[in-house]
């Protein structure tokens, strides 16, 4: 539980999609479907996070009927954000795995977006991800050494 997520292997680190602020909204919804993914980390041009859009987003614009204009940017979308769902909240590939599930605790969040140093995007680390690493890998593990 002190090993990084990065000694670990924890997240995905590669592929990774994002959106801009002044990304239409129908584009980050092809981009949910396409990538088969949940959230999109929102970065600047240098590649900053400064924001995530989620799934759990598009479901309050569906309940305030506020839906209609697909072409609103992301920026505009998230101006009808509600809740706790109302920060990125982000992590180090060098924080342990303790700090994360700690961090997604407190926060109660689905996911923590990776960072470097200076904000700029490196990956995401999920509770998929990291329950995959806690139950399906020792078994995965364990059947290959059954072989």
């Amino acid at each position: 539980m002190d090993d990084t997520i990065e000694e670990l292997g924890i997240g995905t680190y590669t592929n990774l999609a994002s959106a801009t602020y002044e990304m239409p909204l129908i584009d980050a919804l092809a981009l949910f479907l396409e990538n088969r993914i949940s959230a999109l980390p929102v970065i600047d041009a240098e590649g900053r996070v400064l924001d995530i859009y989620a799934k759990f987003d598009v479901i309050n614009l569906a309940a305030e009927k506020t839906y209609s204009d697909l072409d609103v940017t992301i920026f505009n979308a998230l101006q009808h954000r509600i809740g706790k769902q109302d920060k990125v909240h982000t992590c180090l590939k060098t924080d342990s795995l303790r700090h994360i599930i700690e961090t997604i605790v407190k926060a109660e969040v689905h996911r923590l977006v990776v960072v470097d140093e200076d904000k700029h995007l490196q990956g995401v680390v999920s509770l998929s991800d990291i329950f995959h690493y806690l139950i399906l890998k020792p078994v995965e593990d364990e059947d290959k050494l059954g072989k």
